[in-house]
């Protein structure tokens, strides 16, 4: 009876926990953005690409998504729009390198952005801040 009260329990506390998706081709940037969200007590979810991250059907859990707007084939930007378009968009924020054209098309949008290089504190507060707008707007 209290293995089940257990499992009850664990399951209750898992539906609490914000996923944060994490769209970066670069491995080590993605695996240490990973340990930042972990560290700070959510679900990181980690993918290679924008594709990966549409055919992985994880998008319904994600709270929050952090996506680098120099990926290979679909900006986080472009992933951005895709999602809005098709009804689903996500909070997120997008990871830009300062180049000119990115800063326009992100502030042009109105979306939050983070310029490269970045301190944990500063993507941890627009994490949290995309997830609390999101859960008051429900």
């Amino acid at each position: 009876m209290q293995a089940k009260a257990s499992l009850a329990n664990l399951m209750r506390v898992a539906h609490t926990l914000d996923v944060v998706s994490i769209v970066n081709a670069d491995r080590s940037v993605r695996e240490a953005l990973t340990d930042m969200v972990f560290s700070a007590g959510y679900v990181p979810e980690p993918f290679e690409s924008a594709d990966e991250f549409l055919k992985s059907g994880r998008r319904l859990i994600t709270s929050c998504l952090i996506a680098d707007m120099q990926p290979s084939v679909m900006s986080g930007f472009e992933l951005f729009h895709h999602l809005a378009a098709s009804g689903g968009a996500i909070p997120t924020v997008l990871l830009t390198d300062n180049s000119e054209d990115d800063m326009r098309r992100v502030l042009q949008a109105g979306l939050q952005f983070l310029s490269k290089p970045f301190e944990r504190s500063e993507l941890l507060a627009c994490v949290r801040s995309q997830i609390m707008n999101r859960n008051y707007s429900l």
